[in-house]
C-alpha cells in the first residue's frame, strides 16, 4: 500500500481545484446544527488545502489544521492566508506535535482521511483522538464506504469498527447519516458520523476516562477497582450509605467481594494480569484463602449466600486478603494530582473469624467502607453504559499486553467469554 501523503504531494494542484470546487456548507451540512456555539477550540485533521478549516475560523473559531503533505499545507496556508488557522506538519496515528501543544479541542474533523490508515493503526489513533476532545467534546468523522486504492493508499473502512471504538472509549454516536460523494463517483458513498465524549458537567466522567486510559498502571488492579464500584452502582446499589456531603460509603466486604467474581475466571483461565506475573503469581490477594477456593464457581460468590466449615472459613480469609490488596494498591494509587485518594478506605478494626458467614449488608460492612465521591458514584449509576466497556476494553488491551511480553498465547474470545 503506497504512502497517501506522497501522492497528495505529487497530485496536490488536482487535489485542491476539486476541494475548492466545493462548499464546505453543503460538504458539512450534516453537522451544522451540532458545531459549537460561540468561540471554541477546533482541530481539522487533514486539512487539505485548508477550506473546511477557513470556513471554520470564519465562524469565530480557534482552528489548528492538521496536513501532513507539504504541497497541501503550502497551498492551503497561502490560499487562505487572511483566515486566523494554525498549521501543523504532523499526521495520525500519533499526532506528536499536536499533542505537545498542550490544548484540548471542541470539535476534531476528521473528514474523507480514516480509510488513509492501516486497521492496526486505527485504535492508537481513536485513543489519541479521544484524548485531544473536551468533555462533551465532538469528533466528526467521514468513512469513504468505495473501492480499495494502493496507489493512493486507500484502505477499505467499516462501520462497525468505528462505533466499536467509540463504545471502547466510553463515547457514543450522536448521529448517523450517509451521503453521496460530491465528486460525484458513483462507486464511492460517505457515511458520516457524530461522536460525542459524554460530560455530567461535574468532572466525574474526564476523571474516569484519565485512570481508564491514560493513567500509569503496573497491573490490571484500577481497571478492576474501576469495574467493581460500576457494578456496584448499577447493580447494588441499594447496599449504599450516606457518608457526608462528599462521599457516599459502600462496604468494603462488597467491593471485595465483587473484586474475587471478576478475577476468579481470569485467573482461572490463566490470563495474566500483571507484567511479569506467571499464572497467580505476584498478585497480592491471592493467598490460602484464594486457593481453597478452587472448587467454588464465582457464580455462587454471590450476595446472600451462607458459607460454612471449610469454605466459609477460606472466603472470610479470601475477601481480607482482597480489601488489604485493594486498600494497599488501587485505592492508595487512584488519586488526585495533590496525591489524596479518590476512594478513601475506612477500616471497622474488627477481627473475626466466623464459623459461618452469611453474604449480607453486616457482614460485608465489617471489613469497614470504601469511600466514593457523590459525582463519581452519580456518575458511574448513569453511564455506566458507556464506562464499563471502555473499562472491559482497556482490560483486555493490558492482558494482551502483558501475554505477549511473557510470551503467553491467549485469544480474543477466552478474554471475552471471562470478562462477561
Amino acid at each position: 500500500m503506497a504512502d497517501p501523503v506522497a501522492w497528495y504531494d505529487a497530485n496536490f494542484e488536482t487535489v485542491v481545484a476539486q476541494y475548492e470546487a466545493l462548499s464546505s456548507d453543503a460538504v458539512h451540512g450534516w453537522i451544522r446544527d451540532l458545531l459549537p456555539k460561540g468561540s471554541a477550540t477546533i482541530l481539522d485533521v487533514g486539512a487539505g488545502s485548508g477550506r473546511d478549516a477557513a470556513w471554520l475560523a470564519a465562524k469565530g473559531h480557534d482552528v489548528v489544521a492538521v496536513e501532513p503533505s507539504a504541497s497541501l499545507r503550502t497551498a492551503g496556508a497561502s490560499m487562505h492566508a487572511r483566515a486566523p488557522v494554525r498549521w501543523i506538519d504532523d499526521r495520525l496515528p500519533a499526532l506528536a506535535k499536536v499533542s505537545k501543544i498542550g490544548v484540548s479541542f471542541d470539535l476534531i474533523l476528521l473528514s474523507a482521511v480514516w480509510m488513509h490508515l492501516a486497521a492496526g493503526d486505527r485504535p492508537r489513533a481513536f485513543r489519541k483522538i479521544v484524548n485531544l476532545l473536551k468533555p462533551g467534546g465532538l469528533l466528526a468523522i467521514t468513512l469513504r464506504d468505495g473501492p480499495v486504492d494502493h496507489a493512493r493508499g486507500i484502505h477499505q473502512v467499516f462501520l462497525e469498527e468505528v462505533e466499536d471504538l467509540a463504545r471502547d472509549h466510553g463515547a457514543f454516536v450522536e448521529r448517523h447519516a450517509e451521503a453521496r460523494d460530491h465528486l460525484g463517483r458513483d462507486n464511492v458513498r460517505w457515511i458520516q458520523l457524530a461522536i460525542r465524549l459524554p460530560d455530567d458537567g461535574t468532572g466525574a466522567l474526564p476523571l474516569l476516562r484519565h485512570v481508564i486510559l491514560n493513567d500509569d498502571k503496573s497491573s490490571t488492579y484500577k481497571l478492576a477497582l474501576l469495574r467493581t464500584l460500576c457494578r456496584l452502582a448499577e447493580g447494588a446499589a441499594g447496599f449504599a450509605r450516606d457518608h457526608d456531603d462528599d462521599f457516599i460509603a459502600v462496604p468494603l466486604g462488597l467491593v471485595a467481594l465483587t473484586w474475587l467474581r471478576l478475577f476468579k475466571p481470569l485467573l482461572s483461565a490463566n490470563l495474566p494480569q500483571h507484567p511479569r506475573n506467571v499464572g497467580l503469581q505476584r498478585l497480592g490477594f491471592v493467598k490460602d484463602g484464594y486457593r481453597r477456593l478452587a472448587d467454588v464457581s464465582h457464580q455462587n460468590m454471590r450476595v446472600g449466600i451462607t458459607f460454612s466449615g471449610e469454605h466459609g472459613a477460606a472466603l472470610h480469609r479470601a475477601l481480607k486478603d482482597a480489601a488489604n490488596t485493594i486498600a494497599r494498591m488501587p485505592a492508595t494509587h487512584i488519586s488526585y494530582p495533590n496525591g489524596s485518594p479518590v476512594f478513601p478506605i475506612l477500616r471497622s478494626g474488627r477481627a473475626y473469624r466466623p464459623s459461618q458467614i452469611k453474604l449480607d449488608d453486616a457482614y460485608l460492612y465489617d471489613f469497614g467502607k470504601m469511600l466514593v465521591p457523590r459525582h463519581l458514584w452519580k456518575a458511574l449509576r448513569r453511564f455506566s453504559a458507556w464506562v464499563e466497556p471502555a473499562l472491559v476494553s482497556e482490560w483486555s488491551r493490558l492482558i494482551h499486553s502483558y501475554a505477549a511480553s511473557q510470551k503467553i498465547q491467549v485469544d480474543g474470545e477466552t478474554i471475552a467469554s471471562s470478562m462477561a
